[in-house]
């Protein structure tokens, strides 16, 4: 494949600039140029031929991401939310009035935050939003689903149509054990009150922790409770262990590769279901998405897909998760002014541009 050229960020200021992939020996590099802070270069894969090989299709985004609160009960080692307990969050009618600036187009709608089980009156948005369309849609929670172990809150879901969960569940090491115990009595409510689990999610410490994820999610679709997963490594947004050492899609996707192949595991590619940063297969009977981000120092435009549109930033247009996660990065997590906009061509053009009340700070 040839050097190519496409647009990125700045990684000191934000601004969306020029860049350029490139090909050094086995290796791909983003370099980018600022008027303003110069050159920079980034290693965006160890693995050309990974790299080159990957297959995927240039999806649109098919659901929306809708961010409710800024609280959460956890404090994981990795989050690009940085939780704020002290926030406030949105009243019903903030989101309402956000929400019905979007298409009447029957895609899903994700609730999520910090951690959207911190809001009692989950129910009452899922049921507002819902009001809002004439044609249903599927809403998602993605949640760690410590709140659904207790019966009372659990039990208010049993009877929500059209209504999933993504359990942000880990290697029990991650959060410790007591965290763990609470997030299966949280599992084990979702099956007591019919609640569908769609996916669990795992973020990786080390790359070794998906040996466990394997085996876990075995039980999980023997149970019959789940059989499609999200593994992800850490990337430099948010929260980050200072001393982590960073791994690439290829390591990790190699790696299960390899552990299948000693195993006899069968492996099918799902390049229907695949991005540049999501790489899914399917293993037997269980379909994982390896998941690595990119943050601003390897954000790709040309080529960053995720699943849904966002649009977390007042006084910005909706774009894709990724570069609406990277912006929230630097003006909500860090307090930074950002000085310019996406490009139009990859912003979200059917969603009316809206004028966002930043609630999640500006009563701090």
């Amino acid at each position: 494949m040839n050097n190519y050229d496409t647009i990125s960020m700045c990684e000191t200021c934000y601004r969306h600039i020029p860049a350029k992939i490139i090909y050094k020996q086995n290796e791909v590099f983003l370099k980018k140029h600022c008027p303003i802070h110069g050159y920079h270069e980034n290693l965006v894969e160890v693995d050309k031929k990974f790299y080159n090989e990957q297959e995927f299709s240039n999806r649109h985004p098919s659901s929306y991401w809708l961010d409710i609160t800024n609280r959460c009960n956890l404090d994981c080692p990795h989050c690009y939310q940085m939780p704020d307990n002290s926030s406030l969050d949105p009243t019903i009618e903030m989101l309402v009035e956000q929400v019905k600036k979007w298409p009447d187009d029957g895609l899903p709608i994700s609730l999520v935050g910090a951690e959207p089980t911190t809001r009692n009156d989950l129910p009452e948005i899922i049921e507002s939003i819902r009001s809002i369309f004439s044609k249903d849609r599927t809403v998602l929670i993605v949640s760690n689903g410590i709140n659904l172990g207790k019966n009372r809150y659990a039990s208010k879901f049993e009877n929500i149509p059209d209504l999933k969960w993504t359990i942000g569940l880990n290697h029990p090491e991650y959060n410790g054990g007591k965290i763990r115990e609470k997030q299966e009595k949280g599992i084990e409510n979702a099956v007591k009150y019919g609640l569908e689990i769609k996916s669990m999610t795992y973020t990786l410490e080390h790359i070794t922790d998906v040996d466990f994820v394997l085996w876990e999610m075995e039980q999980w679709r023997d149970k019959k409770i789940c059989n499609n997963a999200r593994v992800q490594l850490g990337v430099e947004i948010g929260k980050t262990p200072e001393d982590e050492h960073e791994y690439f899609l290829s390591e990790l996707v190699n790696y299960v590769i390899e552990k299948c192949k000693k195993e006899n595991k069968v492996i099918q590619p799902r390049p229907d279901i695949s991005s540049r940063t999501h790489y899914a297969i399917d293993i037997g009977d269980i379909t994982y998405r390896f998941i690595k981000w990119c943050d601003v120092r390897t954000i790709n435009f040309e080529e960053t897909q995720s699943e849904s549109w966002a649009q977390l930033i007042p006084h910005k247009p909706m774009s894709n998760l990724l570069h609406q996660v990277i912006l929230r990065d630097r003006f909500i997590n860090k307090g930074l002014p950002l000085l310019d906009t996406v490009p139009s061509q990859y912003t979200n053009k059917d969603v009316e541009y809206s004028e966002l009340t930043d609630y999640f700070i500006a009563d701090k």
